[in-house]
């Protein structure tokens, strides 16, 4: 299973939409930080990447180095927490991160098949998952959003679907299953909730974003580019 074909677009829409605009010109160019290696500031294969309220970036620093670092808006290192394995706090294939209004940082532990939740400083405060098909398990999830109501959204990837649940991972809700119609999924990679409480859903095989409201039917569903042919 070749997951890091699908973790290179969770920073897509790891945790807002990005509404379209169309430039004249370029956006300027601002900066920049990291560098290979494991070290402070360092990242082996990052692959998500969030926000918070006060600009502070969190990245999950997928490759060798399993863990989330935290940076000033500016590229600061702050600090960082993780290291490889299954206990409470480790990772193995930290792959996407979402912030919700209170801070709370959660973050998708793809090759444990679980979502891990902690402060913003990294203390452990809960998790919830275990590989599966059943309601709250995962097959290699890779994207994660929280909407304005502290909901999380969990893009399922393996098992073709969306799961819905509580800030404290209570399991409410899912949609999708595998195809290409209205609804359903070719491995969704990742997820993005907005303001009005719409979810979009990067399908991957299928070439397309769709646009769910709420309850998750499809609002709206369009495609563009050919993001498969970048990794085969």
């Amino acid at each position: 299973m070749h997951k890091r074909f699908f973790v290179l677009l969770a920073v897509v829409l790891a945790g807002v939409m990005i509404p379209a605009v169309v430039c004249a010109q370029a956006p300027a160019y601002l900066g920049q930080w990291g560098t290979p290696g494991r070290g402070n500031g360092q990242f082996i294969g990052p692959c998500g990447v969030a926000v918070d309220g006060s600009g502070n970036v969190y990245v999950a620093d997928y490759g060798g180095n399993n863990r989330i670092e935290k940076f000033t808006s500016d590229g600061a290192y702050l600090t960082q927490w993780g290291s490889p394995g299954s206990g409470d706090g480790q990772f193995t294939g930290p792959v996407g991160v979402a912030v919700d209004a209170s801070g709370n940082v959660y973050v998708v532990d793809q090759s444990n098949h679980r979502i891990q939740k902690f402060t913003s400083d990294g203390t452990y405060l809960t998790q919830w998952g275990s590989y599966g098909s059943g309601d709250g398990q995962f097959s290699g999830p890779t994207g994660v959003a929280v909407d304005a109501s502290g909901n999380v959204y969990v893009a399922d990837t393996f098992n073709n679907r969306i799961q819905k649940f509580t800030s404290s991972g209570t399991y409410i809700t899912q949609w999708g299953t595998g195809g290409s119609g209205d609804g359903q999924f070719v491995y969704p990679v990742s997820v993005a909730a907005d303001g009005n409480g719409n979810v979009c859903v990067a399908d991957h095989n299928n070439d397309r974003i769709q646009v769910f409201g709420t309850p998750p039917v499809p609002a709206q569903s369009t495609s563009w580019g050919r993001l498969k042919s970048l990794y085969r």
